[in-house]
Order: structure tokens, then C-alpha cells, then sequence
């Protein structure tokens, strides 16, 4: 997984696990003009990033296949009077995973723009740079890119050798090869960050050339340049530049010999079509004949959201909370943990749009990471150790063990896969359920006292009782489902308990709606759980007036949801993209469709421009926090596939989905 910021200086490089071992520091390019020997960061100049989404020329035949349409006939009609386009209708506005970033210097005279890809199957990323000249005068240009990693997470004991056309840095058992088309004609390799030496650009910087320094170690960096061929006013050339990770030596050149053989767009084709076919199967939805009525910011956003979730998971079943690198949560920890709460979001997400196959992983692993008492801890590596916590011995957030229990019964629910519930039933369900009805309270029939889903206080919090609620009522159903009638009988009685527990001393009847927790009153947003776990159906009074509530009440000046009264983390009562979204799916639930769709479309509004959703809005509509959040984009496509469901019940179809 890559990830760059928004200079456009690629920040995080993950290997070779998805949000373990960031080998990343900085990945930036420059650019000089060997006539005034002026050099410059593009770090500089003004930026739009964003992923691609038009296609020319060839690139685009894929796309028609894809639509159905003639590729003669649509390339006729982009040359007709009425329809005067460089591109095709059917190649605009394609969702892919093909980043593409604009430098611009008008005062340099220069325009780059970079389109780069992660394989989907083989660990390499691609980069094509395409430089223009914008000036009125003829360029003699020479593109740098330097290359600065902390490999294993520090600077020590690295390598940085040039073997004939590639440069490796390596350390241990992890390699990162880099070759170009045309090959590089400038290296140097140097220390960097050691002693008072910066590193091998100040080459770059004082004279536009490098020394050609073959080999360094220890505290390393390393400049590639490349002399560009003479630029008329409005020519343009480009650059293709990629970067093979792996564990050997010999490993990453077989693959580099790979890349240089199957020719320079195959890379973005492998990327497009695999990612293209993966949207694809949203089709089977029978909410699919709805999306065409969705405003085209909502169903970017809903796609992009698809995307976005699958990137943050790992072939180990494991998903991360946020790739970003640049929040620090707390004592300088990180977001690149898996919590089994995210995760579960984001399964619930994807079996509602039916990738099955997908939660399938996230089950596997929670059956690898779940104690021997039966429950989830609080976060743990993509690796499936446990990971940093703050919170003391026993280190319990109840709702992190009820809601993957949830999630496997609502793949039940929705995939009927006897094969995915006899799989995990004694690994996960069995345990899971048995911990869960040890821990009720036996005072209040309550969840014991734990860390709420915000993790920031220990109480009997309503949402982690209605979580804990529909895992003992969805282990109920799996093991009526497989004659497992002892085990029934015990959990549906716990969740019963539960949840006549819940609706006699957490609904406020002097408040008339839903407290956060037995000895906290506070308006939360995570209340909503009440009716989305099936404690109360979503129109009964008393949902109703605690909906209601929230959103007279918790609703900021930008238009988004805050998550409950008085909240000071990143700021004073910022929107939450997921409380927006829970408001968003009660109203869909209820009826009130044209506030559902606002709401939605509030999100899309407030997404970066590459169409990543954040964990925070200020009042001002401008991004906080972690960016992207992966529990914000699983909430999306929920959110969306509600709305659409609601959308057909209401103009008379049906959805073969179990009310909410």
C-alpha cells in the first residue's frame, strides 16, 4: 500500500503487510532547467490530485467493452458538432484506483502531471510522468526523483546500491528496486540524516547533476535524474518509473525484468480492469436498478467508498483503521491497527454489496486473534498480534466482541453460506456468545462496565448494549440454523434480558429519548444503535424522539452530525462523517427520503477531492483527523444501500433484504 500526501511526496510505503512495517519517508521529485541551472521541488508548486477518471485514445477500449456500446460509433459521435469532446461518454467519469496528480509552475513555465497504480496481484507501483512545456520558450529540463526510506521503521543499517540499470535500497530481507523507461543517466546514492548530511538532492540542488555515487550504507538516500529530450513551447514527453518490492535479492529483479517486457501501459491496464470488474459486481444488487437516480456525487462517493474499504485490507483478513501516517492518535500511535470494531463495520458493509468472499478473510482472521475467555481486545497489528493500547487490564470495549459476532450472523442473514457459519461457529460464534452472556451484569442485566466505542470512558453505554444484543440474537439464529437448540436456548434468554434491560433503565422518560449510558444522560449520536440492532423498530416514539433529538441538537453549522453534546477531541463538537451517516439511514429507514439523500450528499460535498471521506468535518466544512477513515467509507455504502432500498419499497418494488 502507498500512500503520498497532499504535496504530492509519497509518505507511506507499506510492506508487506497493509499498515505493518511503513518503510516510507519521503518519495519526492524535482525538476531543472539545465540552462539556468534553476532546480525546484514540485512540492512547491500549485497541485490537484485526484484518480483518474477519463481516458483516451486505446486506453479507453476496455471501457467500451465494458458498456456495451461501439467504440466506432461513440468516437464518431465525439467528433460530431453536437458532442465536440476529446473523450468518449462512456470513458468520463470512470471510479479507478489510478492516482493522478498536476503539478504547475506558471512561473517556470512547466505543467506535470503523474499518473501512478499499485498492481493489483504483484507488489509493484508504477508512475508515468508527463512533462509540458507551457513557457513561450524551449526547455533543456532534467527530472530528479529522490528516494529517502526508513526500511524496518528506522535509518539505521540500510543499503542503497546501483546494479547496472536499477537502484536497490534493501536491509534485512526487504528490497525496493527502481527502473525507469529510458533507464535513468544520472544516479548518486549518499548518506542522509546523519551527522549534519542531508542527503544526495543537494547534488540536485547546486549544480543539476549527481555525482554518481554507486553504493552507500547505513543512514542512506538516493537521487535518480533523468535528461529530458529539448521542449518546444507546448511539447511534452514522458517518463515511466517503478519501484518492485520484495524479500530477495533476485526476487525483485525477476519482477523488474517482468515490468520492463510487458510493455509501459499494461501496469494501468491490469490496475483499471481489475479494479473496473471488481465494481462490477455491485450489479447484482437489487438495489442497482436505483443507482442511475442517485445524484453523480453520491454514487462516486458510494464507489469510491467500495475502493476504499478493500484497500485497507490485507490478504491476512486483516482491515485498518486509517493508512494515514500524518495523524499521530494520542501518545504517537498510529490508526494502522486493525480494531475488531472497524473491521466489523466494515464487513457488515461488504456482505450488504455482497462480497462475500471478502468478509470470509476478516472472519478467518478474527478466529486467529480471539482470546482464549472468548473476546476481542482492543486493536491488534496486521499480523494478528495485539497491538498498543491506553486502556488499563482487562483492556475490554465490549461492543469489539459483540460486533464481529453480529457480522458473521449478518453474513448468515444476507449470504445463507452454510459452509462460512459451519466454518466459524465453534471458533467464533460458540466462544464469542459464551463470553458475552458471562458478562452481563447480574444487578442490571447490563453488559459489564467498559470502554464506550468512542474510547474515552468506562460505563454500561447503550451502544455497546445493543451491539453485545444483536451478537447473542444473531448467535441465537446461527445455531437454530445449525440444531444447535441447547446453545439457543441460552443466548436468546441473555438477549432478552438485554434487552428489556436496555428499554427499562436507558430510555429517559424524563429526557424522552435514549441516555449514552446507565449513569451518563448525555445526548450521543451512538445511540442510534437502538434501532439499527433491532431493539425498536426505527419508528417507534421512542427512536423517533431520541433521532429527533440528535439532530435538532447535534447538528454543526457546516450541516454534518457531531457525535454527542460538548465533544472537545480535534475541536468543539466537529461533525463525524459516521454520525451523519447514522442520521442519514434513520431517515431512510423511517421514510424521509429527501433528508436521507441530503445527507448523503453532505459527505460526498466534504470528501477530499479524490473522493476520500475523513473521520472529521470542521465547522468551517474543511477535513480533520484521519484521512481516509475506512469506518467512514463502510458507513457510505451502507448509508446508500439503505437509501436505495428505501427508494424502491417506495416507488413500489422490493428488496430482498431483512428490514432494518
Amino acid at each position: 500500500m502507498i500512500c503520498e500526501d497532499e504535496k504530492g511526496t509519497i509518505r507511506d510505503v507499506y510492506f508487506p503487510y497493509v499498515g505493518l512495517e511503513n518503510h516510507g519517508n519521503s518519495i519526492k521529485v524535482g525538476i531543472c532547467d539545465l540552462d539556468s541551472l534553476y532546480c525546484s521541488w514540485l512540492e512547491n508548486w500549485k497541485i490537484q490530485q485526484r484518480y483518474k477518471s477519463e481516458f483516451k485514445e486505446n486506453f479507453c477500449e476496455r471501457i467500451l467493452e465494458i458498456s456495451g456500446e461501439n467504440r466506432e460509433v461513440l468516437r464518431g459521435k465525439a467528433d460530431t458538432q453536437e458532442g465536440k469532446q476529446e473523450v468518449p461518454e462512456a470513458c468520463r467519469e470512470i471510479i479507478s484506483n489510478i492516482g493522478e496528480t498536476v503539478f504547475e509552475s506558471p512561473e517556470i513555465g512547466l505543467k506535470i502531471t503523474v499518473w501512478e497504480a499499485v498492481h493489483p496481484s504483484v507488489n509493484i507501483f508504477y508512475r508515468t510522468f508527463e512533462v509540458t512545456n507551457t513557457s513561450n520558450s524551449i526547455k533543456h529540463l532534467r527530472l530528479f526523483s529522490n528516494q529517502n526510506y526508513r526500511i524496518l521503521e528506522t535509518k539505521i543499517g540500510e543499503t542503497a546500491v546501483i546494479d547496472k540499470h536499477t537502484l536497490i535500497h534493501y536491509k534485512r530481507d526487504r528490497y525496493f528496486l527502481h527502473a525507469s523507461d529510458p533507464a535513468f543517466d544520472q544516479h548518486a546514492v549518499g548518506t542522509a540524516e546523519w551527522k549534519g548530511l542531508e542527503g544526495t538532492w543537494r547534488d540536485m540542488e547546486s549544480d543539476a547533476s549527481l555525482s554518481g555515487n554507486p553504493v552507500a550504507h547505513g543512514s542512506v538516500d538516493s537521487t535518480l535524474g533523468w535528461t529530458l529530450p529539448e521542449l518546444k513551447p507546448g511539447e511534452s514527453t514522458r517518463l515511466h518509473y517503478w519501484i518492485v518490492l520484495g524479500k530477495k535479492y533476485c526476487s525483485v529483479l525477476q519482477i523488474h525484468k517482468r515490468v520492463k517486457e510487458s510493455g509501459r501501459k499494461a501496469l494501468f491496464h491490469h490496475s483499471f480492469n481489475f479494479w473496473n470488474s471488481f465494481i462490477e459486481r455491485v450489479a447484482v444488487l437489487p438495489e442497482f436498478s436505483r443507482v442511475s437516480q442517485l445524484p453523480q456525487s453520491v454514487s462516486k462517493c458510494f464507489y469510491r467508498s467500495l475502493l476504499a474499504v478493500v484497500a485497507h485490507m490485507d490478504i491476512t483478513g486483516s482491515i485498518i483503521a486509517s493508512c494515514d501516517s500524518d495523524i499521530k492518535q494520542f501518545g504517537a500511535d498510529l490508526y494502522t491497527y486493525c480494531w475488531p470494531r472497524d473491521a466489523a463495520w466494515v464487513c457488515l458493509a461488504l456482505d450488504r454489496a455482497r462480497y462475500h468472499h471478502l468478509t470470509a478473510e476478516t472472519f478467518e482472521f478474527f478466529s486467529k486473534i480471539i482470546t482464549s475467555r472468548g473476546n476481542f481486545l482492543h486493536k491488534y497489528t496486521p499480523a494478528g498480534d495485539f497491538g498498543s493500547t491506553w486502556h488499563p487490564v482487562p483492556m475490554i470495549q465490549i461492543d469489539e466482541t459483540g460486533l464481529p459476532l453480529y457480522a458473521l450472523y449478518n453474513n448468515w442473514e444476507i449470504a445463507k453460506s452454510v459452509w462460512t457459519t459451519g466454518r466459524y461457529y465453534r471458533t467464533l460464534v460458540i466462544p464469542t456468545a459464551n463470553y458475552l452472556v458471562k458478562a452481563i451484569d447480574r444487578e442490571t442485566d447490563l453488559p459489564i462496565s467498559s470502554f464506550d466505542l468512542w474510547e474515552e470512558r468506562k460505563g454500561m453505554h447503550t451502544y455497546s448494549a445493543c451491539t453485545v444484543y444483536a451478537g447473542l440474537n444473531g448467535a441465537y439464529e446461527l445455531s437454530r440454523s445449525l440444531g444447535d437448540y441447547d446453545n439457543a436456548d441460552i443466548w436468546k434468554e441473555a438477549a432478552d434480558r438485554i434487552r428489556k434491560s436496555i428499554l427499562e433503565k436507558l430510555y429517559d422518560e424524563r429526557l424522552r429519548r435514549f441516555r449514552r449510558a446507565l449513569d451518563d444522560p448525555t445526548l450521543d449520536s451512538s445511540v442510534f444503535a437502538v434501532w439499527y440492532f433491532r431493539i425498536l423498530p426505527p419508528d417507534d416514539p421512542r427512536v423517533v424522539r431520541t433521532m429527533e433529538a440528535i439532530e435538532r441538537e447535534l447538528e454543526r453549522p457546516s450541516g454534518g452530525i457531531a457525535r454527542y453534546l460538548h465533544d472537545t477531541y480535534f475541536g468543539y463538537m466537529n461533525s463525524w462523517i459516521i454520525c451523519t451517516l447514522w442520521l442519514s439511514q434513520w431517515h431512510s429507514a423511517v421514510g424521509n427520503l429527501d433528508r436521507a439523500l441530503e445527507l448523503l450528499d453532505w459527505c460526498a460535498a466534504h470528501a477530499h477531492p479524490a473522493g476520500l471521506l475523513s473521520e472529521q468535518i470542521d465547522d468551517n466544512g474543511i477535513p480533520l483527523s484521519v484521512l481516509p477513515l475506512a469506518w467512514s467509507h463502510s458507513a457510505y455504502i451502507l448509508a446508500v444501500l439503505e437509501y436505495l432500498q428505501a427508494l424502491e419499497k417506495k416507488e413500489g418494488g422490493s428488496c430482498n433484504y431483512p428490514e432494518k
